[in-house]
């Protein structure tokens, strides 16, 4: 009996000497603290069959720096249940929920290492459920061990998530359809479809809804399905362990910052029986479908469960302070060739000693490291870099970035221009965005065309006189010259194709004074939908970012009565679109950039639809702020007479 027992007692303490040799698993044992014994209980356990214990030893060697709220974080999400058990609309509800959050100490949201708490039983219960879907499922007997140690394996599916049984809550949930498959021989055990089948029920289910809000993200899965409204990490993370849970391999991508607009984004990927990569929009576009096909994107990143050996070098030597937001974890992996064409771009550094240095992108106010590499022998070498794509080399110093190199653009065939201003040639250039065109935009600035500017002496335009046709899509503000032929009353813009006579701003020029003249509104009365921010008003009411949509899409009209004859020397006007282009009455700054930091040409108050500047540098990049309103900007190239945003 004491034999016995003793022989029991040993048993960790030999396991523990045979993981002596494996430095990253003794690490984490280490850093278990009083949770080694729960760790090396899974051990034990699979001391007998070599490949759950290699998993197991997986799980435990990647753990530290894996981290889950503390319990006390339900007392936030019970407090989000009961808010959403009211029901209020979506955009209520958003205010509700970032009033709520606020209302709780930050002591809620603390966190702690997933090695120090996670017991035996959760990775137990995650290894046996696991391999039996990679063994005995559907989906994922294709699976090589690595993708199954990344696709199916983790105790978790994303990034402070619950230690709970989320795998076993979601089992057999939004998967109708899935069973069926098997009947057909295409589709038997296709990932592809097992994907659209989960996705559509979760569409159906969640029903989508973007819309941002300043609160801390839900990660306890059943409180995150209720909310009616999300952001694409919302919706990808649902997808993930809705998807995981049913047995089906996926993963999550995501581009730190787009490289041609602010923000990033994420998405989920699955890996077919083909081997490539396959992104889908969780709970939104299936795989196959088109997924943001136009956007640049200078890297693109791959979650893992383990840990990347470069990254985690990197997060080690550099302080905290110092780390760009997009690598303070080591979880993940570059995949941007599985994506696009790439180049590997070599620098040569000068003006940095660190050990490490950056690439960033402009993220519409300042730039952001999206990629980084050692140096070694006065060289930076990136590897995988996306095309088409303006980059400026950093180092990050005492909390700041640092400029160290001038920016470049690395062009669509992988070439490499550089971008300096050359001082002794200058050249005048006219602005009339600060911002590119968008598909939104897009898409409905062909409605201009048709639209004709015209006068009458009759309220009811009898005897119409046309003085101008637009003839080209409008995407910017534009100045008509009218060549005199009389003095009018009535000035109206009437768009007779279906357009809804969208425009969004109109100023009438007295001949005579050379300067705006007014009158009273007239025009097609109400608006599309019936909505007050979209009457006829809304075209004088010195706003881009309000537009007459009218009632009636084929004959509305919008103009003014002047109660007397008015000559008009000249029409501005401005189409329906993104309020981007130059407003007048707004302060704006030209800047270039210059001797590594932005450098202003002055600033203007816009008269018209353009901005003049002259004596500008060529050969550099250019940054219009409006220093009035708004907040998306890019910088730009000036060539041929034209702004080329990046």
């Amino acid at each position: 009996m004491k034999l016995s027992t003793l022989y029991i007692l040993l048993i960790p303490l030999l396991l523990s000497g045979c993981f002596h040799s494996d430095m990253r698993l003794e690490k984490a044992l280490v850093l278990a603290k009083e949770n080694r014994q729960e760790l090396e209980k899974v051990l034990t356990f699979y001391k007998d069959d070599s490949l759950k214990l290699e998993a197991a030893k997986f799980l435990i060697r990647n753990m530290p720096g894996h981290y889950s709220y503390t319990e006390a974080i339900d007392t936030y999400y019970n407090a989000v249940e009961v808010l959403l058990d009211k029901r209020y609309p979506i955009k209520d509800t958003r205010d509700s929920l970032e009033k709520l959050s606020k209302s709780f100490d930050a002591s809620v949201f603390k966190t702690v290492p997933d090695v120090e708490v996670v017991k035996a039983e959760l990775l137990i219960a995650t290894i046996e459920e696991a391999f039996m879907h990679w063994n005995y499922g559907d989906w994922a007997t294709q699976l090589t061990y690595q993708d199954f140690c990344e696709l199916l394996l983790p105790y978790k599916s994303i990034e402070l998530q619950p230690l709970d049984n989320w795998r076993t809550l979601y089992l057999g949930h939004y998967n109708e359809g899935l069973d069926e498959l098997q009947y057909c021989d295409l589709y038997k055990n296709s990932i592809v479809r097992a994907v659209c089948e989960v996705n559509r029920n979760l569409r159906n289910g969640v029903q989508p809804y973007l819309l941002e809000y300043d609160a801390p993200m839900i990660h306890r899965l059943s409180t995150k399905m209720r909310i009616s409204f999300g952001v694409c990490d919302d919706y990808v993370q649902i997808a993930t362990s809705v998807v995981r849970s049913n047995g089906v391999p996926v993963a999550i991508d995501f581009t730190p910052q787009w490289a041609a607009r602010a923000s990033g984004h994420s998405w989920n990927v699955i890996l077919p029986n083909n081997g490539k990569c396959m992104p889908f929009s969780g709970v939104g576009s299936d795989p196959g479908e088109p997924h943001m096909p136009d956007e640049r994107m200078a890297k693109v990143y791959r979650q893992t469960y383990a840990i990347n050996p470069a990254v985690e070098e990197l997060v080690e030597s550099e302080k905290e302070e110092n780390l760009p937001k997009t690598f303070k974890t080591p979880f993940f992996k570059d995949v941007t060739s599985e994506y696009m064409h790439c180049s590997d771009i070599v620098l040569k550094i000068e003006k940095c000693k660190n050990k490490f240095v950056y690439l960033s992108v402009f993220n519409n106010r300042d730039w952001f490291p999206i990629a980084f590499s050692k140096t070694k022998n006065g060289k930076a070498v990136f590897k995988d870099m996306g095309r088409d794509v303006v980059y400026l080399p950093v180092s990050c110093e005492d909390g700041e970035t640092k400029p160290i190199g001038e920016p470049f653009l690395l062009t669509a065939r992988g070439e490499i221009k550089v971008l300096t201003p050359q001082m002794e040639k200058i050249q005048t250039v006219v602005l009339s965005r600060k911002y590119p065109l968008y598909k939104h935009v897009y898409e409905i600035s062909q409605r201009i065309v048709g639209g004709m500017f015209q006068a009458s002496d009759y309220v009811d335009f009898k005897d119409t006189v046309n003085f101008h046709r637009i003839e080209k899509w409008g995407t910017r503000g534009e100045e008509v010259e009218i060549r005199s032929r009389g003095a009018y009353r009535y000035w109206r813009f009437f768009n007779p194709r279906d357009s809804h006579c969208n425009v969004a701003e109109i100023a009438f020029i007295d001949r005579a004074t050379h300067q705006p003249v007014y009158g009273d509104i007239i025009g097609t009365e109400g608006s599309w939908q019936n909505n007050p921010a979209k009457c006829k008003e809304a075209a004088f009411d010195n706003d881009l970012l309000t537009a007459f949509d009218g009632s009636d899409g084929v004959q509305a009209w919008v103009g003014m009565d002047f109660g007397r004859p008015v000559d008009i020397e000249k029409i501005i006007y401005t189409p329906r679109g993104d309020g981007n282009t130059i407003e007048i009455g707004n302060e704006y700054e030209l800047f270039y950039w210059g001797n590594d930091q932005w450098n202003s040409l002055g600033k203007r108050v816009a008269t018209t639809v353009r901005l003049q500047y002259d004596n500008v540098p060529t050969g550099t990049l250019y940054w219009l702020r409006n220093l009035t309103k708004g907040k998306e900007e890019r910088v730009f190239e000036y060539k041929d007479g034209k702004q080329v945003f990046w």
